[in-house]
């Protein structure tokens, strides 16, 4: 297990890149403000932005979920098709908020380590930051692994 949540993985396809945006941009809906009216929100499974040469790409979702990864993909061209390099990482508003409450955690426990030398205490302010951050670690995982076969779907159909 990482510190910092993150993932990554290399797809073999056996078609050129311009196929591969091309795919990427059919499941995503752009970030625009407004959409025509003919655009279903059905037809997408990511909200991102799709580029020249790279993506980012998050899931579409109904209802919150602060460990859903951003998805950056990066298509590197071969003689019999294109690499394709993902990496999943947290957006930096979880992550504030998973290194906020390690660190108030953190004080609160030193505090009742050595200015109260209550120890039972400072244990149990230890215990609650390294089971926050072990729950967020593993829902990030589940959302990663919702995210990869979603990708992996679109991709390799």
């Amino acid at each position: 297990m990482k510190f910092l949540p993150a993932e990554s993985e290399t797809l073999i396809l056996p078609y050129s890149g311009k196929e591969v945006f091309e795919r990427i941009r059919q499941v995503t809906r752009p970030m625009e403000p407004y959409l025509p009216l003919s655009v279903q929100e059905e037809d997408f499974h990511f909200n991102g932005v799709v580029e020249v040469d790279e993506f980012r790409l998050s899931r579409k979702i109904t209802r919150p979920n602060s460990f859903l990864p951003i998805i950056i993909g990066n298509v590197a061209p071969t003689s019999k098709g294109c690499l394709v390099f993902l990496s999943y990482k947290m957006f930096s508003s979880t992550l504030l908020f998973i290194g906020f409450w390690s660190v108030i955690t953190l004080l609160i426990a030193l505090y009742f380590l050595f200015y109260e030398k209550l120890y039972g205490y400072s244990t149990i302010a230890i215990t609650v930051g390294i089971i926050n951050y072990v729950i967020a670690l593993l829902n990030f995982q589940k959302q990663v692994k919702i995210s990869r076969q979603l990708v992996r779907y679109t991709l390799e159909d």
